[in-house]
């Protein structure tokens, strides 16, 4: 049996009035869609016709359902998703918002510049977002868009929408906690934001208060001269100019983490320009020193010195 015989079959059913009807038919058509593996141009376009005009009538939960099976697929009818896109109810609207492919940087730009907070915000949790569509975000978005944005590695920022961020952070601890820990940022903006520090250790449920804040390359120049009993201009050059394997040393010796010693490797690069390195090479000596022995390597940076 031809496809579009069953289709023009549930046409005939969209004259049934109840709101029940209609979500059992919206159903029925969903079905068929999702078990069908290949859809021609004329096909998708009757799926589209159907779902549209049924849709409406199928009452918020119908939609809801429609929207949330979907969402996912990447040759669902377009007008259908754009539909549920922009429909008020941000229950029917997420899921597309959120997931669906089919949904053009053009559409999704339109419907940021026109629909709700909720609809921007669904928008903001996309596993991709195109620079256009994060610069509109950045612009007409609220403070729950904006920390969505910044916290999404996925969303990608120009270079106007990291600065109006970075500028939004000064007031909200969330966007300049996310920010810091972006890698994608432009040097300029990277500094600033660097320069600010990472939020305190309180508000970021850390369980450990007596870590140093955010290991900025200045805590660490601090923490290493009183472990070592180096001045610190010394441990500054030390950190900034000479080898890596130092720089392994000095923050092993202050038990930071692979991902803040990464950190500190980036704030490093800010500062001395790109650097030809083999990053996984390095994070395997980081993570196989033990602390003690970086321990006793600092003392032995502050004898050397000494001697010299």
């Amino acid at each position: 049996m031809a496809l579009n015989t069953p289709i023009e079959a549930l046409l005939q059913l969209a004259n049934e009035d109840s709101s029940e009807k209609r979500r059992e038919l919206l159903r029925a058509v969903t079905d068929l869609f999702m078990s069908t593996e290949t859809v021609n141009e004329e096909q998708s376009q009757l799926f589209d016709d159907v779902m549209t005009r049924v849709a409406d009538d199928a009452g918020t939960e119908g939609r809801r359902e429609l929207s949330s099976r979907i969402a996912p697929v990447g040759h669902a009818p377009r007008g259908i998703i754009n539909k549920l896109a922009r429909d008020d109810e941000i229950d029917v609207a997420a899921p597309v918002l959120t997931e669906s492919p089919v949904l053009s940087d053009d559409d999704l730009v339109q419907i940021t510049e026109t629909k709700s907070q909720d609809h921007l915000a669904a928008v903001s949790e996309r596993k991709e977002i195109a620079t256009r569509v994060t610069d509109v975000l950045i612009e007409h978005g609220n403070s729950k868009v904006l920390r969505n944005v910044s916290g999404n590695t996925g969303a990608m920022l120009s270079d106007t929408g990291a600065r109006t961020l970075s500028a939004k952070a000064d007031d909200d601890n969330t966007i300049q906690r996310n920010l810091f820990r972006r890698d994608d940022l432009p040097p300029e903006v990277a500094l600033e934001v660097q320069a600010r520090g990472d939020v305190p250790e309180e508000e970021t449920g850390d369980p450990n208060p007596n870590t140093p804040q955010g290991w900025m390359i200045p805590t660490i120049v601090q923490e290493f001269s009183k472990l070592s009993g180096l001045e610190p201009d010394r441990v500054e050059k030390m950190i900034l100019e000479e080898r890596l394997d130092i720089v392994v040393i000095i923050c092993k010796s202050l038990e930071l983490t692979g991902p803040e010693f990464e950190k500190v490797l980036r704030q490093r690069t800010l500062h001395t320009g790109p650097q030809e390195y083999d990053l996984n090479s390095l994070m395997l000596q980081y993570n196989t020193l033990p602390p003690h022995a970086a321990q006793r390597m600092a003392r032995f940076l502050k004898v050397r010195q000494t001697v010299g």
